[in-house]
């Protein structure tokens, strides 16, 4: 498989547009169709955000924290192994995550985890507190004085909902007054989660050094004219009909959804997902029903070989090892907007991992097949041609990764690092026309971080 960066056998750039394509009012439609988009944007950050701080968001265990937890608890039992003072290490780790505590729940959960660190049980009156302060919570505390008392057992009943609301933190409550089989089986399993974000974070900094030099040599090329951007910028009338159609695709993606809601009261994982492949078609077709000829729209598009299937895929694999670098970048920021906004980014899809059942293999199919190809299609295939077409192509990447960005769950401290991945796909739709590319760098850092998704929550 070829994955060279010396393209100078590719043809030269398309012509502007093609004679004849003159859509009518594109100007009134490329106005109005940013408008719809800026609206939805503004809809699914202020969705997002009620449901992380809403009503209810303390129903179900906080993943992130529940996933922090299992780290602290395995780095103190490998300390506790090797038999390395702390140095109050686990004190001030203790302190650190108080600042992740989004609601009362957990407040609660990081009660547990800090009487694990410190070797006692929650003090009644800081558990009085937490049930005089949030009604809801009230049974929660009684279940854990219950198992205190019981040294680990509690009523089925109240146990299951124990588990249910705060996951394996309440695991780690009644390991902690239960018998030392039940403390080993939770530290075993913060270990393991504790072995697997090493490794993952070992491989990833070998990978981002790699990428680094991949990245430097692809700038060498470039600025020796060896490799060149060769998508043409569409008119501005065209570019209107594409944002045109990714505003429908925007707006019909978030109201079939919500119709479905006020429709049912309960909708099976993934349901939303069948309509969603209609709107998906009417978002593609949007410019040919505009008047945009079969060819010129697949081109427009992406929506063709490239330089074939498999020069296509390797290049996306290298530009995605080479946008690594970036990634980490994106990651740094992230960590600032954590300490501003207290807020840790967060993907509902780690809740189907951290679950069971055929859910999971749902998940992985939606995570490295749909995602990769209908937001390639929509993002880089409609918006960034679209925009790039009215602000050229950086501001158009720019605008375009921010959207992409903006409309994932993640929370804002998700932003940087989502930009920069969608960057490094809107350069390969500039470099190789085709999106076979953007859709395997896509569906690749899907599909790795599904794999560590699957090892953690084992």
């Amino acid at each position: 498989m070829t994955t060279s960066m010396n393209d100078s056998a590719l043809p030269p750039p398309l012509p502007v547009s093609k004679p004849g394509f003159s859509p009518r009012c594109s100007l009134l439609g490329a106005v109005l169709a940013v408008a719809v988009i800026a609206a939805c944007v503004v809809f699914v950050v202020r969705t997002h955000a009620s449901h992380r701080k809403g009503e209810g968001a303390g129903e179900h265990p906080n993943r992130m924290l529940e996933l922090m937890a299992r780290y602290v608890v395995g780095v103190k039992e490998l300390m506790r192994a090797t038999q390395q003072p702390d140095g109050g290490l686990m004190e001030v780790v203790a302190q650190d995550i108080t600042k992740y505590s989004l609601t009362d729940e957990d407040a609660l959960r990081l009660m547990i985890l800090k009487g694990w660190l410190k070797g006692a049980w929650p003090a009644e009156d800081a558990l009085d507190a937490v049930a005089a302060k949030n009604a809801g919570l009230r049974a929660d505390v009684e279940t854990l004085r219950q198992m205190k008392a019981g040294h680990g057992e509690a009523p089925a009943e109240a146990w299951k909902k124990l588990r249910q609301r705060h996951g394996w933190l309440a695991e780690l409550a009644r390991a902690q007054t239960g018998d030392d089989k039940a403390k080993q089986t939770v530290a075993e399993q913060g270990l393991q989660t504790a072995a697997v974000l090493f490794a993952v974070s070992l491989l990833g900094m070998l990978a981002a050094v790699a990428g680094l030099g991949v990245l430097i040599w692809g700038i060498v090329r470039w600025q020796g004219g060896k490799l060149r951007l060769t998508l043409a910028l569409r008119s501005r009338g065209e570019g209107g009909v594409l944002l045109e159609g990714f505003a429908i695709y925007l707006a019909l993606f978030l109201l079939v959804p919500w119709l479905l809601r006020q429709m049912f009261t309960s909708l099976p994982y993934g349901a939303a997902y069948g309509p969603a492949l209609v709107v998906l078609v009417i978002g593609m077709m949007w410019p040919r029903v505009r008047g945009m000829q079969r060819a010129e729209w697949r081109e427009a598009l992406g929506l063709h070989r490239g330089q074939g299937w498999w020069r296509e895929m390797g290049v996306g694999i290298l530009v995605w090892l080479a946008s690594l670098p970036l990634l980490v970048v994106g990651m740094i920021a992230a960590s600032w907007i954590i300490k501003v906004t207290g807020e840790f980014p967060s993907h509902p899809i780690v809740d189907v991992f951290a679950g069971s059942g055929w859910a999971k293999f749902a998940a992985i199919l939606l995570a490295v097949v749909w995602a990769p190809v209908s937001e390639e299609i929509m993002f880089r295939g409609l918006l960034f041609p679209g925009l790039s077409a009215w602000l050229r192509s950086l501001l158009g990447a720019l605008l375009g990764a921010f959207v992409f960005a903006a409309v994932h769950p993640q929370s804002w401290a998700g932003v940087p690092a989502i930009m920069a991945l969608a960057c490094s796909f809107s350069f390969l739709r500039l470099w190789r026309r085709s999106l076979i590319a953007p859709m395997t760098a896509h569906a690749l850092n899907n599909g790795i971080m599904c794999v560590v998704m699957l090892i953690l929550w084992s």
